[in-house]
């Protein structure tokens, strides 16, 4: 009987868990140890924003990888409610893309240069036909002059608490072991070894391959692995709303900042990015700053629910590439982190890559701009 690969991940957020599910699809015995519960990974306050993408036609590796993603979705939502009833929301709802300002201008033309380049579609659009096919902007469009818009039809949205507890159920179907509160200390291996020691405050858990998937925390337990300069976390924050119906059909981005309405009457309203160290906190002035941005934009929204606020921390590295991939001279020992604000849209595609990668199996990407240590700086 062929002896089945034992794969242990660390890390219990949406990378980890994809992963963890796509090996245990292709035969391997896996087990995820997070250091908290599954249900409070970064991940689960994620707004689930899928930007468009093209695989078949993306030279860069980071569009490539989103491409893969964007094509593979489909087929994971579909298969994740097959196993285990739960729709994730996966919704093609496109995506209007509004500058206000001389240079928002010029990012956007180009962002439509790049997406032309990809064959994805972006319409230029007269704020008054916005104002038409978005009704509940109708007030803002009167109010503002010199603002340019731009339709994306095949901007998607996810719900990431249904993609992560179909994830988490999938696994525990699929016979992944899950342990929770369990912290790691270290993790032993050598060159010449064919078995990883991965040392917790419960017990020392043996395997033939581990995966670091820890996020933002990743950089923290790769210390010893001479990777502890590699990824930084980014705190952002999240205002949630309801109202009796949506007030959009799509997702609205100006700048840095989105809202996105659920078609349950639940809005989302981001975002910022701070440099906190590990401290996943809201800030008053910032989430009262956010509450100001969607009123102006959506006036029916100052009589909307203030459901609550939320911080998460997005696990950033210094080239803005995720690391994917073996560690240097640990032949056992991989990372799949840093994927920052595009853990949900590139969970698919990391982890049928990474997948691959471990098993010696062909894929249809290579994942050598991901390498491990590229991103040190010293």
């Amino acid at each position: 009987m062929t002896m089945q690969n034992r794969i242990t991940i660390i890390g219990g957020g949406v990378i980890g868990l994809s992963l963890a599910w796509e090996m245990s699809k292709r035969g391997c015995a896996v087990t995820v140890l997070d250091q908290g519960s599954m249900a409070s990974a970064t991940s689960w306050t994620a707004t689930g924003i899928l930007p468009p993408a093209n695989f078949e036609l993306a030279t860069d590796p980071l569009d490539q990888l989103r491409g893969l993603s964007h094509r593979l979705y489909p087929e994971w939502s579909q298969q994740l409610q097959t196993l285990t009833g739960i729709d994730i929301g996966l919704r093609r709802c496109g995506g209007w893309y509004l500058a206000d300002s001389a240079g928002e201008r010029a990012a956007m033309i180009g962002m439509r240069s790049y997406w032309e380049d990809l064959s994805i579609d972006c319409e230029s659009v007269e704020i008054s036909q916005l104002a038409e096919r978005e009704p509940e902007l109708a007030s803002w469009a009167a109010s503002v002059s010199d603002v340019a818009a731009w339709w994306v039809p095949d901007e998607h949205q996810i719900r990431p608490p249904r993609l992560l507890s179909a994830l988490i159920a999938a696994c525990r179907k699929s016979g992944v072991e899950l342990i929770e509160n369990c912290r790691v200390s270290g993790i032993q291996s050598s060159p010449a070894d064919s078995i990883v020691n991965i040392k917790t405050d419960k017990q020392t858990y043996q395997c033939d391959d581990v995966v670091v998937c820890s996020g933002s925390w990743s950089g923290q337990i790769a210390e010893q692995l001479q990777l502890q300069q590699s990824i930084i976390p980014i705190r952002g924050q999240i205002l949630l709303l309801k109202t009796e119906r949506p007030l959009l059909k799509a997702v609205l981005n100006l700048g840095n900042r989105y809202i996105v309405a659920r078609e349950d009457g639940y809005t989302l309203i981001g975002s910022c990015e701070q440099e906190a160290g590990f401290n996943p906190v809201t800030q008053p002035d910032i989430i009262s700053g956010l509450d100001d941005f969607a009123v102006s934009m959506l006036p029916s929204l100052k009589s909307a629910t203030r459901v609550k606020s939320w911080a998460g921390l997005r696990p950033m590295t210094f080239d803005g590439f995720p690391m994917i991939g073996r560690v240097p001279n640990h032949k056992h020992i991989y990372v799949a982190a840093g994927h920052y604000r595009s853990g949900i849209h590139l969970a698919p595609a990391t982890a049928v890559t990474l997948a691959s990668a471990i098993l010696n199996q062909p894929s249809e990407m290579e994942l050598d701009a991901f390498r491990i240590g590229k991103q040190q700086t010293r």
